[in-house]
């Protein structure tokens, strides 16, 4: 009976599990009106300085967010959201490192690490101001895998 139970239990959990995907989009066009609300897979590299202002929303969980550029000179990046915590495609402040980033197989991710996230975008309807910093767009991050 207890190996039955123990059988249910596995198959839930792996049929809970989530496999986040997305539709392919360049990151030049990551911040058109068609992909608002929409999941997309896009690569970039996650810059930040350190620390971030996490919030949380509702029943969202905490989330931080980051920039998520395509190369270092990006002056106008999209914000990205990360789910704070330690596991998979998550972030954590860590004592004496700051923010520390980790994959979908809970490795670490470095400043120079390319990446490709799997997230929901969400497309702002206001019209860019040329003293805001930031694209017109900001992701929830929903999956981060690392590329080699």
């Amino acid at each position: 009976m207890k190996i039955i139970l123990l059988m249910i239990s596995v198959l839930f959990a792996i049929g809970c599990a989530k496999d986040y995907t997305g539709k392919p989009v360049e990151y030049a066009r990551l911040c058109d009106k068609e992909n608002n609300k929409q999941m997309v897979e896009v690569t970039g590299f996650f810059k930040h300085d350190g620390s971030a202002m996490c919030s949380k929303s509702g029943s969202d969980p905490m989330r931080c967010p980051v920039k998520f550029v395509d190369n270092p000179d990006n002056p106008n990046p999209p914000s990205a959201n990360i789910d704070l915590g330690s596991g998979k495609s998550s972030i954590e402040n860590v004592e004496g490192k700051g923010l520390v980033i980790h994959d979908e197989k809970v490795q670490v991710v470095a400043a120079a690490d390319k990446v490709k996230v799997t997230a929901e975008v969400f497309v702002s309807s206001a019209p860019p101001s040329p003293d805001i910093k930031t694209a017109p767009c900001v992701l929830t991050v929903k999956k981060i895998e690392k590329i080699n």
